[in-house]
């Protein structure tokens, strides 16, 4: 997964660089092995940090979320975690949906 970390107005150290890319890739791989990209927008708002994630799951598959904490770090891993949860129910509903299909299908005939 091609994964790109930006800052508008802001300066991106490497260990922020390295923690996010090791956090988002797992938490994303955890549910898609095949993910395609990930964006990271870090911004500031103030006395607050904003973090804006996209992820391209797959085809037609979109994720995105965002956090704001007083601290960089803070922000990005409430957005990671908003976005493990997005990643965790996307990919429950995908597995309920095929279990469910496959009960109706044989129900009906029998």
């Amino acid at each position: 997964m091609h994964i790109s970390v930006n800052g508008h107005q802001i300066d991106i150290g490497d260990s922020l660089r390295i923690h996010v890319t090791e956090r988002l890739s797992g938490d994303v791989e955890k549910y898609f092995e095949n993910a395609i990209e990930g964006h990271i927008g870090f911004s500031r708002e103030g006395a607050m940090f904003r973090t804006q994630i996209s992820v391209h799951v797959g085809k037609g598959i979109m994720m995105e979320s965002h956090g704001t904490d007083g601290e960089i770090y803070g922000s990005f891993n409430d957005a990671a975690e908003h976005l493990n949860k997005q990643l965790r129910r996307y990919k429950r509903r995908l597995r309920d949906h095929h279990k469910g299909s496959d009960n109706s299908v044989q129900e009906g005939r029998g």
